[in-house]
């Protein structure tokens, strides 16, 4: 039974049935289920997001850790097949084609099959759900992301390919819904992207479903002046590829470590100031001399 619920919420794929079966329980699923808006999975990402955060509790468990001190934000879903409402709902269909188009026609057709995707309006059951659930997340900043059903997988990231949107909240009940809806259709609009597409052409995957599920988080942080940010933040690696000093151990793993939005430890800029934790040996610093 358990097998059968995950393939049907969260993913197909044999690589991560065999790891989710031995850590997800019926309580985790129900879970899921609570905060699922709509039908069908809940996408790559989420899923990836969930089975990563079950494995770390039960695994730093029995390594002494406190279970409780592993948390994610505040997380709801918005099903992989609300996305087939909405294009069924708005006449979008004629637009699923692009993906067997040549690549400069692809990129040719990209602005008007994007211009109908943001114009095009949510199904009206969705959007009761999404006002109970701004009503639950309160005042707090939000950020919706994609999680496709190709995306974050056993074999291909995705990463950077589709868009993600931090939204501020702090408008009217009203404003707050107009920007929750805009930034979902924003990304169902973005699997369309040439990227996207010459990326699943070039890794074969064209023929795959390409149903784009949603993951709506509450934004981890404080409240610093009219800005709103966490302290630290940081993207962790299972191997070191910045060996600075003979004594670290690359399959230990790194973390980079910002201050400020996570994005920054990802989309590497000049400005962002990193520090690379090399786990093997976190006090070691890779500055001259250390």
């Amino acid at each position: 039974i358990k097998a059968v619920l995950i393939k049907t919420m969260i993913s197909d794929q044999l690589a991560f049935m065999r790891v989710a079966r031995d850590y997800l329980m019926i309580s985790d699923l129900k879970f899921i289920q609570s905060r699922r808006i709509g039908r069908g999975k809940i996408g790559g990402k989420a899923a990836g997001m969930y089975l990563a955060y079950k494995v770390l509790q039960r695994e730093g468990e029995k390594n002494g850790l406190d279970p409780s001190l592993i948390t994610i934000p505040d997380s709801y879903f918005i099903g992989a097949d609300v996305y087939y409402d909405y294009k069924s709902s708005n006449g979008l269909f004629d637009f699923m084609n692009q993906k067997y188009k040549s690549p400069e026609r692809i990129i040719a057709d990209f602005p008007a099959a994007y211009e109908a995707h943001i114009r095009a309006r949510l199904p009206h059951y969705i959007l009761r759900d999404l006002v109970k659930l701004l009503q639950t997340a309160g005042s707090v900043p939000l950020i919706v992301r994609s999680s496709s059903l190709l995306e974050d997988n056993f074999e291909r990231s995705f990463a950077g390919k589709y868009d993600s949107f931090f939204l501020a909240n702090q408008g009217t009940p009203d404003q707050n819904l107009e920007a929750l809806q805009d930034a979902i259709v924003r990304i169902y609009a973005s699997v369309f992207r040439p990227e996207v597409l010459i990326y699943r052409q070039q890794n074969g995957l064209i023929d795959y479903d390409e149903r784009m599920a949603i993951l709506i988080q509450r934004v981890e942080g404080q409240q610093h002046g009219i800005y709103f940010f966490p302290d630290f933040a940081g993207v962790g690696f299972s191997h070191n590829p910045y060996r600075w000093n003979e004594r670290i151990q690359r399959e230990a793993g790194l973390i980079r470590l910002v201050t400020g939005l996570g994005t920054r430890a990802v989309d590497r800029v000049g400005s962002d100031y990193p520090r690379m934790v090399a786990l093997s040996h976190p006090s070691l610093r890779p500055e001259r001399g250390s």
